[in-house]
């Protein structure tokens, strides 16, 4: 009788110590993202949350923050660093000055395919940037970029037209970096704001236009407030999805390449949520009365002329910065954009 009692304890004792493992191990990790948790980009990081737990079998649970319930996007950095959150988005457009080289990626004149898998190769193609120049590595060296979810296409909504650069004289224009640089060149101004405060600033006037897709007009009910859009490629902003260092060198080799290839696989969810969204944007928009102009081709031609010093622009403040890898940067991001339009 002892002797079964004392094998017993023995089994039991075993099973805690196969346990023990199993839950020092267990990790859960916090992504908070500056999208309302129903938003097209949301539908594949919160897909990226649910898979993570199910593939590495209750290794990692995460927990999602929408709508910057930890923080703000413009606090983003700040708060990876910290360990606020452990996942977060950034966007390029925000964050230009401080990382100027990745910020090639918003030069309207490098464009991709308007498709789920031109806007997924854009995505790649930027991690692939920051694989292959260890500049563009150092700059972003304060936490570990694990994917890159590339926004759709930006157009122009205004409350009156704009069909050429010169219209933008005296007007005042919701866009920021690159995009709000060629609206000054051109006679307006650029005023830097986020898509939430993109409705009461047209319908108070501290706007006349803003810069965004046809997605987030739609959100934001924006036919509402003004009638003109302008089917002009203004570029894309990349939201790259960041991850606190510490946290991700706590993880073993294989977590750590679960969650990059996840991300990689939550692109295509994204995308296709923001070109389903963005059609439905833009049907709302034409039944809300929005007059829609698409350029001719001759036209588009005009635009991206214009375009032209914006790299000239770039290239030159990366010269001032320090930068001699510039100009390769911007070639090999115009190469990978050229491949996938082939």
């Amino acid at each position: 009788m002892r002797s079964k009692f004392w094998l017993i304890v023995a089994a039991l004792c075993l099973s805690v110590s196969l346990l023990i493992p199993t839950i020092s191990q267990a990790a859960e990790l916090r992504f908070n993202y500056s999208m309302p948790g129903k938003t097209p980009p949301a539908n594949g990081w919160n897909w990226f949350a649910e898979e993570m737990g199910k593939r590495s079998g209750g290794r990692v649970t995460v927990t999602t923050y929408p709508f910057g319930a930890l923080f703000k996007i413009r606090q983003a950095v700040e708060n990876i660093v910290s360990g606020t959150a452990d996942l977060t988005n950034i966007s390029v457009r925000t964050f230009a000055k401080r990382y100027p080289l990745l910020s090639v990626t918003l030069i309207p004149t490098i464009t991709w395919p308007n498709t789920t898998p031109g806007t997924v190769a854009s995505g790649r193609a930027i991690m692939t940037l920051i694989k292959e120049f260890p500049e563009m590595n150092k700059e972003l060296q304060d936490f570990v970029v694990v994917w890159v979810t590339q926004l759709t296409a930006y157009n122009i909504i205004s409350t009156k037209p704009v069909r050429k650069p010169s219209d933008f004289n005296g007007m005042k224009i919701g866009a920021g970096g690159v995009q709000g640089q060629f609206v000054k060149m051109n006679g307006g101004s650029g005023v830097a704001l986020v898509p939430p405060k993109s409705y009461l600033s047209l319908k108070t006037g501290v706007v006349d236009g803003m810069v965004m897709s046809y997605n987030a007009m739609g959100a934001y009910k924006l036919w509402e407030v003004a009638k003109h859009v302008s089917e002009i490629p203004m570029g894309r902003v990349p939201l790259p999805i960041v991850m606190n260092k510490e946290a991700y060198n706590s993880l073993s080799p294989d977590l750590q390449k679960m969650i990059k290839d996840l991300g990689d696989e939550s692109l295509t969810i994204s995308t296709n949520g923001m070109y389903a969204g963005g059609k439905k944007g833009k049907s709302k928009l034409i039944n809300g009365g929005v007059k829609i102009y698409t350029p001719t081709d001759a036209e588009i031609a005009v635009w991206f002329k214009a375009f032209e010093p914006l790299e000239k622009k770039w290239l030159a403040d990366r010269k001032k910065d320090g930068f001699k890898v510039a100009p390769k940067v911007l070639a090999r991001y115009k190469q990978l954009a050229a491949e996938a339009s082939r």
